[in-house]
């Protein structure tokens, strides 16, 4: 979703009375996604795909520099490199956090860089285990409907964790690794959004993520990534001049579109989807705690991540639904187990979104109260089970209608759909890599719309809209308006559009 600050917001209604509400028109988690592999480094900065965001151009490393050790652990520079030190001094008074230690940035050569950046650390060549994992991995997805046909899971990671990504943060060897031999507007941008990341592991610890469950440390991933690029974007806004923005935008749009070519060629849109998730939930999550309760807000989430459904949803931050219940489930006897775990709100969203319209998979989501999802061999196939409990009996009635839907488009025998009285449960094998896409598939779009919702809420609440009026509102603007719609300034604009607002605030109040 495109967005826009409040001078140029496509949404703004000058005939607006004053009384109505105003108008508003991105090491990680274990398993980001069923069916996937660990994915992008642990903290990185978003790729140029992602967010159009700088060049991939810095300065030649320089070795040398005295070093200190801390607590017996890795060794850290005694003092910043002469050309981070004004970046990270800016950090520290916008984060308001001071660092504890500064640590060392490594500038790479291109091909340096990719080697870094694509290491998964583990050793050379595949095993025969592991290329039995990337097989099962490659069919739980076709089980899920998300991919046909055959992938390179391996080598599309790879492309997704190197393509058009500038630098990245890696909390296990406490080092910045940055691509390029000159330093440019674009990489002082990232350099803010890494060192962001320095003070965010330095703080809350980077390295839980590895040990939380897969719900949280997805928030926990997004928060990251949503805050850095709070920061980042602080940086580029206050510290850069307005011909070194010029600059840093025409060197974003140009890593962009090289990247995004790639992408299109060598990777599934699915992955795409899954990779760009942190930078496009992200941001919203921690707008939304930031005008809730400033740093305070944000500090404490990055402590103590909520649950995926605030993640998917941040109007639901503090409240009793937003506690996922836990739900039991086992493989059926004699199956072997692959893999298991929390399936999520967003899974379900995109899973929902790929075979019916987004703002119906976001209303069924909404009733999500938590889940376990298990994968196993049954057959010589490999097939995915979810059960999920919901918030209310309707909201779980209103579910298992969509859930059956979607299940009734699969290739025939695949999936299936059970109900107890407060349970749902859904089953869906492998396809097969000849099976014929069904549906509409999985985009970046789809994150747009629950992302639309956040920021709409945001821009609405305040003296004119209450909690609840702002909420109704964001909602009803998400059900009312398609996709293409809310990233079209000129329908907002229209007549049409504006009609349409109007009646959204008048139900709302």
């Amino acid at each position: 979703m495109q967005t826009a600050n409040a001078s140029t917001n496509p949404w703004a209604n000058a005939a607006t009375p004053p009384t109505a509400m105003p108008t508003p028109p991105s090491s990680p988690p274990r398993r980001p996604f069923p069916g996937l592999p660990g994915g992008p480094k642990l903290v990185d900065r978003a790729p140029a795909w992602v967010l159009a965001v700088s060049a991939l151009i810095v300065l030649a490393l320089i070795g040398g520099g005295a070093y200190l050790v801390i607590d017996g652990g890795p060794k850290y520079p005694s003092k910043w490199d002469a050309r981070v030190a004004p970046i990270a001094d800016w950090v520290e008074r916008a984060r308001k956090l001071d660092y504890k230690h500064p640590v060392e940035v490594q500038f790479l050569t291109a091909a340096a860089y990719t080697k870094v950046s694509t290491d998964d650390g583990g050793g050379d060549g595949a095993t025969a285990e592991s290329a039995q994992a990337t097989k099962d991995q490659v069919a739980q997805l076709r089980a899920l409907g998300f991919l046909t046909g055959d992938l390179d899971l391996d080598k599309a990671s790879k492309t997704l964790n190197d393509s058009g990504s500038l630098a990245f943060y890696s909390p296990d060897t406490k080092k910045v690794y940055v691509r390029g031999t000159k330093m440019t507007p674009g990489l002082r941008v990232t350099l803010a959004h890494e060192l962001t990341h320095v003070l965010q592991d330095q703080y809350f610890d980077l390295t839980r993520v590895s040990s939380m469950s897969d719900g949280r440390a997805s928030v926990m991933r997004a928060l990251a990534e949503g805050d850095a690029t709070r920061i980042e974007d602080q940086y580029a806004t206050k510290v850069l001049t307005k011909a070194e923005r010029a600059a840093y935008e025409k060197e974003s749009n140009s890593a962009g579109t090289a990247a995004q070519d790639k992408l299109d060629k060598e990777v599934p849109p699915i992955l795409t989807t899954v990779f760009a998730a942190p930078y496009i939930l992200g941001p919203e999550l921690i707008a939304y705690l930031e005008k809730d309760g400033g740093e305070k807000k944000i500090d404490e989430a990055l402590q103590n991540p909520p649950t995926e459904e605030v993640l998917f949803n941040p109007l639901m931050n503090g409240k009793d639904a937003a506690k996922a219940v836990d739900v039991p489930l086992e493989a059926p006897k004699g199956t072997e187990v692959i893999d298991d775990g929390e399936f999520g709100p967003t899974t379900w969203y995109l899973l929902l979104a790929s075979r019916m319209q987004p703002n119906r998979a976001i209303k069924a989501v909404d009733g999500w109260g938590g889940d376990h999802y298990v994968v196993y061999r049954e057959n010589k196939k490999v097939c995915v089970s979810v059960a999920a409990k919901f918030d209310t009996p309707a909201d779980q009635k209103e579910f298992r209608a969509d859930l059956a839907v979607w299940a009734a488009k699969s290739v025939a025998g695949t999936a299936s759909v059970t109900e107890t009285a407060d349970t749902v449960a859904f089953k869906s094998c492998d396809p097969g890599k000849d099976a014929k896409p069904v549906g509409g598939g999985v985009t970046t779009d789809l994150l747009g719309v629950p992302a639309a919702r956040t920021e709409i809420y945001d821009q609405v609440v305040g003296p004119d809209a209450n909690a609840d009026q702002a909420s109704c509102f964001a909602n009803a603007v998400i059900d009312r308006f398609t996709p293409t719609q809310l990233n079209d300034a000129a329908y907002i604009q229209s007549a049409q559009g504006q009609q349409l607002l109007a009646s959204l605030r008048s139900t709302c109040g």
